[in-house]
């Protein structure tokens, strides 16, 4: 009896496990979230970019014509470096020019009057050559003539060359003249495009290095935002997709606008990196954003959220 009672008992306390095990199999798996919105870092800067302004030349800043901030438009002069050195070479040059100019002068008027003798030679030539048939000139003399004729060629060829070689040396002092010019004009730095000046590092006795950037210009086109969203929502990117910019901190909406651009890459991070040492392999897609509106309270270079809402 006993046996009987304890295998019914084994057989329940089985049952009782595999239904256990059962309506734990049976849990219903939990649905994927679906993810609407990502987030990017970012700042805003003028369309196609800051323009950043490097040395044409090497120097001491004599004069600034501007200040961080001010406006300037194309060509306007933003700073002078000391030109004495390439103003007296300028004026060096200038003198040589109108030495050799003189030079030239001569070689011409030289070369017209070897051209005039040469003419009355060919014509006395002709004029005894034509007598010799009448008996009225003898032979020496046609021959003379000749000779003197034939010296006369050489002589005009002789001019000529000398009359081309002292334009050669002008051309070349021009265009000697043309490069110092240049190195004067290079000590003038002139602002390649119009907008705000938004930063002028050299200041009055200081010194500049040539390629070196001096300053940096924002240019007079739209503020944009350029964010960088990670690689794992590159490909749910697209033109169009709205966006929400947010002040880092604030829960208020800043602004908004849509996607204008997108890079055909992944590309490293590069907006914030905080340091060289970021051993972080990750990746993102740089997006440009045209913004709606400008409120007073986004500045250029301003570090800012954007929230894209994916399709």
């Amino acid at each position: 009896m006993k046996k009987h009672q304890i295998g019914w008992l084994s057989a329940i306390l089985l049952l009782t496990a595999c239904g256990n095990r059962n309506e734990k199999n049976s849990t219903p798996a939990a649905e994927p979230l679906s993810i609407n919105q990502v987030v990017g870092i970012g700042k805003v800067i003028p369309q196609g970019g800051v323009v950043e302004l490097a040395a044409p030349a090497s120097g001491i800043v004599e004069k600034r014509y501007f200040e961080a901030g001010d406006k300037v438009a194309v060509g306007d002069l933003i700073l002078v470096l000391e030109k004495n050195v390439e103003t007296l070479s300028l004026q060096e040059s200038d003198a040589g020019i109108a030495t050799q100019q003189l030079q030239v002068e001569s070689a011409r008027l030289a070369l017209e009057q070897e051209r005039i003798v040469l003419d009355d030679l060919r014509r006395r030539h002709v004029d005894a050559a034509e007598l010799l048939t009448m008996g009225a000139v003898t032979g020496e003399e046609v021959r003379r003539l000749q000779k003197e004729l034939d010296q006369g060629t050489e002589q005009l060829k002789k001019v000529e060359n000398d009359y081309r070689l002292q334009q050669s040396r002008l051309r070349e002092m021009q265009t000697a003249r043309a490069a110092r010019e240049n190195d004067l004009s290079r000590r003038s730095f002139r602002a390649p495009a119009g907008g705000t000046l938004l930063t002028l590092t050299p200041r009055t006795g200081e010194a500049v290095t040539m390629h070196q950037p001096y300053g940096r210009i924002a240019p007079e086109s739209p503020l944009v935002v350029m964010a960088e969203i990670d690689e794992l929502f590159a490909d749910r990117l697209a033109v169009g997709q709205r966006c929400n910019i947010y002040l880092p901190g604030d829960s208020n909406i800043a602004t908004s606008g849509r996607i204008a651009r997108l890079s055909p890459d992944l590309k490293r991070k590069s907006l914030f990196s905080d340091s060289g040492s970021d051993l972080e392999d990750r990746r993102i897609r740089e997006i440009e954003v045209l913004l709606d509106e400008v409120p007073q309270t986004l500045f250029i270079e301003s570090k800012v959220e954007c929230r894209v809402e994916l399709n």
